[in-house]
């Protein structure tokens, strides 16, 4: 049976041109006269490390039902096709953060159900600032995942948030925010608005021209001009992904349901007919 697990691994590295042999485990019995009738009941293989373009797949784990031998045992292996299969395939959030964009984006579960919680660093007007944004994966296609970025925002701790684009604006953290003087907030941008609401461009304009109003709190103005020049999509394109299996993969293989784990992001891998080493 080692033989036939050594020789099942060969083939299964050969057909998807794999660096690293994978691990497989037959739980056929009786294992010799299965052979013999040149069928398997049952095998489970792990295959790591599988390129997937710009990521790698961390681990592909399946097992596989009723696997056709092509040829015979034990020198005349051609292959074999594997009826059915059922599997996982894995990308870690330690491999993701990387190999997505910049090194500083940091991607973990997101407070949600199957969301992502996709954060990165970026320096505005020397200051370090904290890009947080919203992922949303999806299956593209049968054979890829990718993840698009939303809801980003900037955030100085203890300072600022401010939200880029349409309908977003600058919001004073509570302690920067009980050191602005609303009178003066007011004359500066004519019209009412507590430094705990968020402060849209017309808003923003203003503070820049009138940078006494925010010195109190601890804020420069080169510090809005720079988040004003932070471009959302730029910003959220540089910390998405996407992951593709080898579009020469055999058979009917197929991505199905994507969920979010601690560790990292799972996807159903199911397909049927698949011949290997042939």
């Amino acid at each position: 049976m080692l033989y036939a697990e050594n020789m099942a691994a060969q083939k299964i590295q050969e057909t998807l041109k794999l660096t690293a042999e994978p691990e497989v485990h037959i739980e056929s019995f009786p294992f010799l006269a299965q052979v013999a009738a040149g069928h398997l009941d049952h095998v489970d293989a792990t295959v790591p490390d599988v390129p997937a373009g710009r990521v790698s797949v961390a681990q592909v784990r399946g097992s596989v039902d009723d696997i056709r031998i092509v040829g015979s045992l034990p020198s005349s292996v051609e292959g074999a096709v594997l009826s059915r299969v059922r599997g996982q395939v894995f990308l870690g959030f330690d491999d993701l953060n990387r190999e997505v964009g910049a090194s500083q984006v940091h991607l973990a579960p997101g407070t949600g159900k199957n969301t992502v919680r996709a954060d990165d660093d970026v320096p505005v007007a020397g200051r370090n600032a904290e890009v947080r944004g919203r992922a949303h994966l999806r299956r593209t296609g049968d054979h890829g995942l990718a993840m698009t970025v939303r809801d980003v925002r900037l955030v100085v701790p203890g300072l600022l948030t401010y939200v880029p684009g349409k309908g977003g604006g600058l919001q004073l953290a509570a302690p920067a925010a009980d050191k602005v003087d609303e009178r003066e907030l007011q004359q500066a941008t004519d019209q009412r608005v507590r430094p705990d609401q968020r402060m849209k461009d017309g808003v923003l304009d203003a503070l820049v021209e009138h940078p006494a109003v925010l010195k109190p709190a601890g804020v420069d103005p080169s510090l809005i001009r720079g988040l004003r020049k932070v471009q959302e999509p730029k910003v959220a394109q540089s910390m998405e992904f996407s992951a593709q299996l080898p579009d020469d993969v055999p058979g009917d293989l197929r991505l199905r349901g994507i969920s979010v784990h601690k560790d990292g992001v799972r996807a159903e891998l199911t397909g049927t007919d698949v011949p290997v080493g042939q």
